[in-house]
């Protein structure tokens, strides 16, 4: 549960219609709430490193339409994405809507949820065992 005390909405949002929409993200699912209460974040990790790109392609559409965008990182098959607004500062239900899309995207671009593995950081050290030879400097030595 998200609570109002946590959470710096964004000017002109309504705090207590903010608290519901971020808790249902945090409590069924596996958002957090940034540590300042600005933003919502989490990883989300796929088969490959085109199905992440697909992933992170279809939400940058998204973003274009709606005039929103997140920050975020790509590793390989990894992706962290986190939602705030920068102007007005604060947690908008621009951010609430947009992380309720990346779930239903993840979903639909086929999401590899990974029981325990939420952890953003050790999800950047997993992916680079799991990139292999790209990242380690060993095989494809002729490319």
């Amino acid at each position: 549960m998200v609570n109002l005390a946590d959470l710096h909405a964004s000017e002109g949002e309504d705090p207590t219609t903010l608290a519901e929409q971020a808790t249902s993200l945090v409590d069924n699912g596996r958002w957090t709430l940034c540590n300042d209460g600005k933003g919502l974040e989490r990883g989300f990790r796929f088969k490959t490193f085109k199905a992440a790109w697909d992933f992170m392609n279809t939400v940058a559409a998204e973003c274009k339409k709606q005039k929103h965008h997140p920050e975020w990182t790509n590793v390989y098959n990894k992706t962290h994405i986190r939602w705030t607004t920068h102007n007005p500062l604060g947690l908008s239900s621009k951010d609430t809507a947009m992380a309720r899309f990346c779930d239903d995207a993840g979903e639909q671009g086929g999401e590899v949820v990974v029981e325990g593995k939420g952890d953003w950081e050790s999800g950047v050290e997993t992916g680079r065992l799991e990139a292999g030879d790209c990242c380690s400097g060993g095989g494809n030595k002729g490319v």
